[in-house]
């Protein structure tokens, strides 16, 4: 630094005022004492600021981290739904169909009853001769 640029020392201040010398190296020492501590208090604030920081951007990060992981899980899951999609429209149409087949079973069954009772009573009357049939 040039000579006419650079702060002068405590000594030198203190030069000129050489009654009052004691006095002033006394709230010098309290003056600069009261500037290393607001220093440090800046300095601690400040790290404890860094450290807050650095603790919210791995959260950030790690709440990125998830969302994009949960984002390819949905997307898995999109694209097993609609690979299901043909076999659920298969699925129903076999449901459909069986349905019907279960429908035509229970028709045929409850003919099958109407005809074996109609044997029966056939039966019955040409052997034993029910007078109430004619």
């Amino acid at each position: 630094m040039p000579p006419s640029s650079r702060p002068q020392s405590s000594k030198a201040r203190q030069r000129p005022n050489s009654n009052n010398g004691a006095a002033a190296r006394r709230g010098q020492n309290s003056s600069s004492s009261s500037a290393t501590h607001q220093a440090q208090s800046v300095t601690t604030t400040l790290l404890r600021t860094k450290e807050m920081m650095q603790q919210e951007l791995e959260r950030v990060s790690t709440l990125n981290t998830t969302i994009n992981d949960d984002g390819a899980l949905l997307n898995d899951a999109k694209e097993e739904h609609v690979g299901m999609g043909g076999t659920m429209k298969g699925a129903q149409g076999a449901m459909r169909k069986l349905g019907r087949q279960d429908v035509r079973d229970a028709i045929i069954l409850r003919c099958a009853l109407v005809f074996y009772w109609i044997v029966v009573v056939y039966v019955l009357w040409t052997r034993i001769k029910i007078p109430f049939l004619p």
